[in-house]
């Protein structure tokens, strides 16, 4: 599994999402009894809290949760559709006639330009999901009032990097039109 993925970029890589959320999990774990009973849950567009629940594991830790169940489903997803196929055109939403025209070997750079796209937008999103629940903890504990800029650097970064990936795979399979009979 490593050396295919190897061949697309390097398989550390898919290591710093489960750590980063690990590393936060610690931070959590390691300040849970000074939360207050209720933990904010929900915060609204200025950044302040606006939901709260009693402190849990769950109501504390769901984030993370599902931040860990993103990664697992990005991950195999990328692996599984992507990078294990030894069809490069197997998974690339075109009719056959044009993943014919654009032969394997560009097939080929879409699949590795998607799959390495697929991991910078889980790498962000891992790494947003982390900062959200941070910052939550933080504001939880009374060391700030509200969530940070970082959430909404952290959406335009996710915004570009989906634009420039849409961009860049519709460059790839650009075929200059001819007329069909």
């Amino acid at each position: 599994m490593w050396t295919k993925i190897s061949a697309y970029y390097p398989p550390w890589l898919e290591l710093i999402s489960p750590l980063l959320l690990c590393v936060v999990f610690a931070y959590t774990f390691s300040n849970y009894p000074a939360l207050p009973e209720q933990y904010p849950t929900h915060f609204g567009f200025s950044g302040h809290a606006d939901a709260w629940e009693s402190k849990s594991f769950w109501s504390v830790n769901l984030d993370l949760l599902i931040g860990g169940a993103v990664w697992l489903l990005m991950f195999f997803t990328n692996y599984f559709l992507v990078i294990r196929s030894d069809d490069p055109g197997k998974y690339i939403n075109l009719p056959q006639r044009d993943k014919e025209k654009l032969g394997p070997a560009r097939l080929e750079t879409i699949r590795r330009s998607g799959a390495r796209g697929m991991l910078i937008i889980t790498l962000t999103t891992i790494a947003m999901i982390s900062a959200i629940h941070f910052e939550s903890v933080r504001t939880a504990l009374g060391l700030q009032d509200k969530l940070g800029i970082m959430i909404y650097v952290f959406l335009a970064v996710l915004f570009v990097e989906s634009i420039v990936l849409i961009t860049k795979t519709a460059g790839m399979s650009f075929i200059p039109w001819v007329r069909r009979y």
